[in-house]
């Protein structure tokens, strides 16, 4: 059965040390997966994998098939940064009225501006990418806070103070680095791309 490809291909070098992909956005429960030119190699998926040789292997010229687990997004109404501590920037997500948090701690995601209709500017500046989930706070309606918040952190974070504007809302979606490794003796790339099923052969 023929596989639908979704998004572009990445590739990491496949060698003795350990290498890692920039952050991908997950639009698939699946990722394809191919090494080309080592004999083997180690696969590591998660928020910030150092592939090792107790990892996934894949051998040489033979596609094979990953689950990531559930595809996540969801719409953000607004959000509040802090300067954190210099390094990393600190910010609340604020969901939807009647919404509770599709992420949980430990969840690495990106954020996409939606501009809405009427608004002049698209605030470019929110579109981060590989924020960490550090806490999700359920909404306690006895304390009059109806709305969940999502607690997040990262780098791109970092210099944003300006509010979202109301007629904006962002997209987070759920995101994934891979890392690889090999025995160093013969060396290679893995290219992985999500696909839309892994039904049938690849």
């Amino acid at each position: 059965m023929a596989f639908q490809g979704i998004g572009n291909v990445a590739s990491i070098s496949i060698s003795g040390s350990a290498s890692t992909t920039g952050v991908q956005a997950q639009q698939s429960p699946y990722l394809r997966v191919v090494a080309v030119g080592a004999s083997f190699a180690h696969v590591a998926i998660s928020t910030n994998p150092q592939a090792a040789t107790t990892d996934t292997v894949v051998v040489n010229n033979k596609p094979e098939v990953i689950s990531l687990g559930q595809n996540i997004s969801q719409s953000i109404a607004g959000i509040v940064t802090s300067v954190g501590d210099g390094v990393t920037g600190v910010a609340t997500l604020t969901v939807p009225d009647g919404y509770g948090a599709q992420f949980v701690k430990g969840n690495l995601l990106n954020l996409t501006v939606v501009q809405g209709v009427g608004s002049t500017d698209a605030q470019p500046y929110f579109n981060t990418t590989g924020l960490l989930v550090d806490n999700v706070i359920g909404k306690k309606v006895t304390l009059g806070d109806v709305q969940t918040k999502i607690i997040v952190s990262g780098a791109s974070l970092i210099g944003i103070c300006t509010a979202l504007f109301p007629e904006n809302t962002l997209e987070a979606r759920k995101a994934f680095r891979v890392s690889t490794v090999g025995d160093g003796a013969s060396n290679g790339t893995l290219y992985v791309q999500q696909i839309q099923n892994a039904g049938g052969s690849i």
